[in-house]
């Protein structure tokens, strides 16, 4: 059952709701968990502060470094960053200084593949040449200490969760999705040892309280932080709000021929089962240890002109998922035969290469992504009006992990055609580069640790002291090192899910 604020405050009105389970923020960790619980026969309550359509968030105040991000990624919708996500999928990497490990994520990041409709093959380079029986790009070989693995991109029909887990869950009998729901706070008991209720405002400024026996807050890094703060919860060791983190992105160099042809010979995409493959460099554990990096990848992007036939396949796919197909339709129109035959190339080069078609035209480069160091200097913190503020810090280490990957990699990389980005090669490794753009993965604020002297919740997401609260978010991540968050994301909220079911 599915219940807008905005037009029926009736939903709500009269008296309090209560619910076994009540998940606050209907984005992808709220509706993965919400699914999975369902599924197990419990019955949930699904809150969402925005409707079906995208909203403006209100702008984040901001001290220190510019965060884009946090205005820019942020959607204020049933789906949440689902709605504008590029799909991209890596696992919970094997050497993260978490308090569970990959094997604790295994099956569930298993799970979250076939919610996304990606194939199953392995994220390892050398396993997944193996097993698709392909030559692995003679360029690895000559890259020494870096480890290669392939990321996988969810189809456009799965990556807006509200499509899928939403449609499920508004025709499934044990579950409630309650749209245009603001959480204002939440109501902790006089023992101060569990939550007894949220309060949530209506459009019409009505208040309500909603009664749980457990309570989750999925609703995003910066909202989940600002709830607690707000709420005054958790924050016994002033640990709410610190350690915001993201990752840093910057275009190392522009590929022109005849670096062009052979990075795009060697690095272009792979395509198996309707899932496209993209391929990962990582400075191995021993070039870290040894350049003294944070952990740092490179890989090729290519984006194609938006007047091009297969710029006006991308928006098409990028409207439906943000559900505004027929307005970007027309304004296509004019470039639909060339989309058809760029299609028809894409189809051709997938089914006879299992590699993705590049045009002419693309614009080719290589881009680093680097996690910020952790513990951070960043933080969340609670304006006079109880807002979030936002200081975002880069430091000298993480500006010296850029420019010395990218220094390793223009000397291992022999090939005419990288124009190089000058920023990265100053004699000042500490200075600020131009062009330095924040990757859209705010992380970290309610940090997930064994002590609660340096933590905000445990390895089961419960927040310490608090017996029935728990967090599913970004926010819980204590390091940058899955360099793609979704899927650990969903992994941890599938094994919450799990988790509360047998708690329950």
């Amino acid at each position: 059952m599915e219940i807008d604020l905005a037009q029926l405050d009736s939903g709500v009105t009269g008296s309090d709701l209560r619910t076994p389970i009540c998940i606050v923020g209907g984005g992808i960790a709220g509706l993965t968990l919400a699914h999975r619980l369902a599924a197990l026969g419990d019955e949930v309550l699904l809150l969402e502060a925005g409707g079906r359509a995208p909203e403006t968030f209100a702008p984040i105040q901001q001290t220190g470094d510019p965060h884009p991000g946090t205005s820019e990624a942020r959607a204020r919708a049933l789906g949440g960053t689902s709605l504008t996500w590029g799909g991209q999928l890596l696992p919970f990497p094997q050497d993260a200084r978490w308090p569970i490990s990959s094997a604790d994520l295994a099956s569930f990041t298993a799970e979250a593949e076939r919610l996304l409709a990606v194939d199953a093959l392995p994220y390892v380079a050398a396993e997944f040449f193996a097993q698709t029986r392909q030559r692995a790009p003679s360029l690895l070989s000559e890259l020494p200490q870096l480890d290669a693995s392939l990321s996988k991109f969810a189809p456009f029909s799965h990556r807006n969760l509200a499509h899928t887990l939403g449609a499920r869950l508004r025709a499934h009998s044990r579950a409630r999705v309650i749209l245009h729901a603001q959480v204002d706070e939440l109501l902790i008991a006089a023992d101060g040892e569990h939550i007894e209720a949220v309060r949530v405002r209506t459009p019409n400024g009505q208040t309500r309280r909603i009664e749980a026996s457990h309570f989750i807050l999925a609703a995003g890094t910066l909202e989940t932080v600002r709830i607690l703060l707000a709420s005054r919860i958790g924050n016994q060791h002033d640990q709410v709000g610190r350690n915001f983190h993201d990752h840093l992105t910057i275009a190392a160099a522009t590929v022109r021929e005849p670096a062009r042809a052979q990075l795009l010979a060697a690095l272009r995409p792979w395509i198996y089962e309707g899932t496209l493959h993209s391929l990962k460099l990582s400075a191995s554990t021993e070039l870290q240890h040894e350049l003294s990096l944070t952990p740092v990848l490179a890989h090729l992007t290519i984006d194609e002109p938006e007047d091009s036939g297969i710029g006006a396949l991308r928006s098409l796919l990028r409207a439906r998922q943000q559900d505004n197909f027929a307005s970007i339709l027309r304004a296509t129109l004019p470039q639909l035969p060339r989309a058809l035959a760029d299609a028809a190339r894409l189809a051709l080069s997938a089914r006879s290469e299992h590699r993705r078609y590049v045009s002419p035209r693309a614009m080719v480069q290589l881009r680093l992504n680097a996690a910020q160091r952790t513990p951070s200097a960043s933080r969340i913190m609670l304006s006079p009006d109880l807002q979030a503020v936002l200081d975002w810090r880069i430091d000298a280490t993480e500006l010296a992990t850029l420019r010395s990957f990218a220094q390793r990699l223009r000397t291992q990389l022999r090939v005419d055609g990288l124009d190089w980005n000058p920023a990265l090669f100053v004699p000042d490794s500490t200075a600020p580069i131009n062009g330095l753009d924040d990757a859209r993965h705010a992380m970290g604020g309610a940090t997930m640790g064994v002590d609660p002297r340096t933590s905000v919740v445990d390895r089961n997401l419960q927040v310490h002291g608090v017996r029935n609260l728990f967090v599913a978010s970004a926010a819980v991540f204590p390091d940058g090192s899955p360099q793609l968050p979704t899927l650990p994301l969903m992994a941890l909220s599938l094994r919450l899910a799990e988790h509360l079911h047998r708690q329950r």
